[in-house]
């Protein structure tokens, strides 16, 4: 069945209570029915069952998990209105309605549809009714220190113990539900499930969530003495290979794109539109100290303005210090805040650090991100967050899909967007065993967030775009000779944009009449689900662009060139501001005006190359085990593994890609 919010009217809820009868549950929800007596009607929650139960490794199933096992949980509170939250957040992202772009303020939203102290109160003691300890209250949640034995009693399920090599965990293997009296009153559970909750010798961890970014080649023994020519500009330069698919040269990639060639292919360069008055946040774990420093420095390497004072800030989680402890993804980090200044020169920049490790006690990997974003809702920091962070959908169960599903209803209804980069592993599939299921990324895959794709941008040199591609690239290793290939063209799958159907959520209202039947429904063989990722840009580090920062180790600068749907994401977070000014608002949560978008000159409808026209280039990249050697590539263009380009919508870059029009376009509107 798709994942529905316990909100939708699709929600399966059983039976009916008097008032009364309903009061004296909640005051004594630890008391089992009289003999003979009616079971109380319940409420069924989003499934805690995790995908990697019944995964092709799975752990091994060691049976009924002991009672005595402790559990930490976020209880989530549904607020006054989930089912109104819901309808309100979908009318004010709807451009054919009347109500579209009339957000509320963070109060107003915490007023109509927020919790409260009496549901609060209600839930906390209906907890505390089974022996469990509330150890924690917010706007949005309840924590909860609990035993197996009163997890399973209160939310009528049964919990399992798995073991792996290196540790035991616990989850769910049936439903999770709750008396109907609390069925509109509790949302979802997080924590009944962790893979690695008892290691022997280490700090329980969850599975490490993916990050979208660019992918170094994996070095191979051999290794040349020499970097391979690079362009200024796409087809500048090309280089003599040995024979390959009737070619005997191939363009050289470029030496990393400059933040004018993007603002000149994107549109930027001489328009009125910068993102001035708009924010865009940035969230991540860790924190690069230099990062402003950095980019000014850059910036000022390429001739253009960096940060005009109080333009970038940052905002770190309570426990960010304790929990990072100065850790910092730096090439990253450059990217992202760069990428959204070279796109929109006049936003605002708030980095939003989220917590560092893994989510002790909750298995997901993800919660320091979601409280990352909810500080950004609650706060209304930016009208754009962009985000690389994903975990494989297969590993996110529906229990914590409801709770970010509840926090970006809140972020639409102020008029505040999420894009998500869609991930550099192409369908997934290369290197897993047969039978692999094709992967898809959450967060990037909610119903309510923007997943962002990838392409290889060719740009001219006079600035223009002469050329787009699906991001994708099948490589081939040249021996250091160059007279040959350590594998034979095209040799195999490196990297590329990530997409295609989820398994778990349905097909959201803006993708139907657009997705094609054959995606959403998996050729006819299922429910039509959601489809990612929505939109594209330049993405493939063969186009990338340059940043600039200073390596925490080491203290020594450098420029580089970045890539991946981490770059494609905040490419279109910035493009975002800027047509906001354009148009005098927030777009909010974008997807429904992206999709009206399509066939317009907004949006580049990305097709297949040409049969044998697909270009290929030759690569370098360092081996970063032997300094001052490279590796040298031959890379064929556009096979992004089982994602395909077609006209019109398609699972290797959504709509298309944001153009040179994408901006002006909502002056007109």
């Amino acid at each position: 069945m798709p994942y529905q919010h316990p909100s939708s009217p699709h929600a399966r809820r059983t039976g009916a209570m008097t008032a009364a009868a309903a009061a004296a549950l909640v005051l004594a929800g630890a008391v089992a029915p009289a003999a003979g007596a009616a079971t109380p009607a319940r409420t069924d929650l989003p499934s805690a069952v995790p995908g990697w139960v019944s995964a092709q490794q799975a752990p091994t199933d060691t049976g009924a998990a002991p009672g005595s096992w402790t559990l930490s949980l976020r209880v989530y509170l549904a607020g006054k209105d989930p089912a109104g939250l819901a309808r309100a957040a979908r009318a004010v992202s709807d451009p054919s309605g009347p109500d579209y772009a009339h957000y509320l303020t963070p109060a107003q939203a915490v007023q109509r549809y927020g919790t409260d102290q009496a549901q609060t109160a209600k839930v906390s003691t209906w907890l505390t009714g089974f022996g469990m300890h509330v150890t924690g209250a917010d706007a949005h949640y309840l924590t909860v220190a609990a035993t197996v034995d009163e997890a399973q009693r209160a939310f009528a399920t049964t919990l399992h113990g798995y073991a792996h090599p290196w540790s035991v965990g616990y989850a769910p293997v049936s439903g999770v539900s709750v008396p109907a009296a609390l069925g509109h009153d509790i949302s979802t559970v997080i924590g009944l499930d962790n893979p690695s909750a008892n290691e022997p010798s280490a700090t329980p961890t969850a599975p490490a969530p993916l990050r979208s970014r660019t992918v170094k080649a994996a070095p191979p023994a051999v290794t040349g003495p020499e970097p391979q020519p690079c362009s200024q500009w796409w087809g500048q330069n090309s280089s003599t290979i040995p024979a390959a698919g009737g070619r005997t040269t191939a363009v050289d990639q470029v030496c990393g794109y400059t933040p004018q060639q993007i603002r000149d292919a994107y549109g930027v360069t001489n328009s009125p539109y910068t993102g001035k008055g708009r924010t865009v946040a940035v969230v991540l774990d860790g924190e690069l100290p230099t990062m402003e420093a950095d980019a000014d420095r850059f910036f000022a390497s390429q001739g253009v303005p960096g940060f005009a004072p109080g333009q970038y800030s940052e905002n770190l989680a309570p426990t960010f210090a304790a929990s990072c402890r100065g850790s910092a993804d730096a090439q990253e980090e450059a990217l992202d805040v760069e990428t959204i200044h070279i796109a929109a020169p006049d936003a605002k920049v708030v980095y939003v650090g989220a917590d560092c490790g893994e989510d002790e006690g909750y298995g997901g990997g993800s919660l320091a991100f979601l409280d990352a974003t909810t500080r950004i809702v609650d706060q209304h920091l930016a009208d754009v967050a962009t985000d690389s962070f994903s975990t494989a959908e297969s590993s996110t169960t529906p229990t914590t899909m409801a709770a970010w599903d509840q926090m970006f209803e809140q972020g639409a209804l102020e008029g505040i967007g999420f894009d998500y980069a869609s991930g550099d592993f192409g369908d997934g599939m290369t290197g897993e065993p047969a039978g692999t299921p094709p992967m898809v990324v959450f967060p990037a895959g909610d119903q309510w967030a923007t997943s962002v794709g990838g392409t290889t941008l060719e740009i001219g040199k006079a600035g223009h775009v002469t050329g787009e591609l699906a991001w994708g690239n099948d490589a081939a290793q040249l021996d250091p000779q160059g007279t040959g290939y350590l594998t034979p063209p095209p040799g195999t799958f490196q990297m590329g944009s990530t997409g295609g159907r989820s398994a778990v959520i349905a097909e959201p209202w803006y993708q139907k009449g657009v997705v094609p039947a054959a995606l959403t429904t998996a050729g006819g063989t299922a429910p039509a689900h959601r489809e990612q990722p929505d939109i594209s840009a330049d993405a493939d580090p063969a186009s990338g662009w340059l940043t600039g920062y200073t390596d925490p180790a080491s203290g020594s600068y450098a420029e580089a060139m970045g890539g991946g749907t981490s770059g494609s994401s905040p490419l279109i977070a910035a493009l975002e501001v800027d047509a906001a000014q354009a148009s005098g608002h927030a777009l909010g949560f974008a997807n429904p005006l992206l999709y009206k978008l399509r066939n317009t000159p907004a949006i580049r409808d990305i097709v297949p190359a040409p049969a044998g026209q697909a270009p290929w280039v030759q690569t370098y990249q360092a081996d970063w085990e032997h300094p001052g050697k490279f590796l040298t590539f031959l890379s064929l263009f556009d096979q992004d593994s089982t994602l395909k380009a077609a006209p019109g919508y398609d699972d290797a870059t959504g709509l298309g890609s944001a153009t040179a029009d994408f901006v002006r376009s909502f002056a007109r509107r």
